[in-house]
């Protein structure tokens, strides 16, 4: 039989929402909330800020108005997001409403995902 002893809960251990201001370079945090929120006033690029191995974030991104967000900063690891969805490109965000992605650092890379395909 196995038995866990003292285990530890490392990064977020709530669900909590955070709002991202929107500016010329978005940073995510982990450390801010494991749901985060932006609204994008023109396209941006997104900046990994305090990632480290084995956390993730979900972001909630409205687009405003057609705008792009790309994750190609290298605090993601290497030369920007590995993406696992999508073909390995970065997703096209929807036109009206959220597009729902997820954020996760391994091996000091930073992957993401997107969620759903609406």
């Amino acid at each position: 039989t196995d038995t866990v002893t003292g285990p530890a809960i490392r990064g977020t251990s709530l669900w909590d929402s955070f709002t991202v201001a929107d500016g010329s370079a978005v940073g995510f945090d982990p450390g801010k909330g494991s749901i985060q929120l932006i609204t994008l006033g023109a396209n941006r690029t997104r900046k990994a800020t305090n990632f480290a191995n084995g956390e993730a974030v979900t972001l909630m991104v409205n687009d405003g108005a057609a705008y792009a967000l790309t994750g190609t900063d290298a605090a993601f690891g290497g030369s920007g997001v590995v993406w696992k969805t999508d073909g390995g490109v970065a997703p096209t965000l929807n036109t009206a409403g959220f597009t729902v992605i997820v954020l996760f650092e391994v091996g000091g890379q930073v992957y993401g995902a997107r969620v759903g395909d609406a």
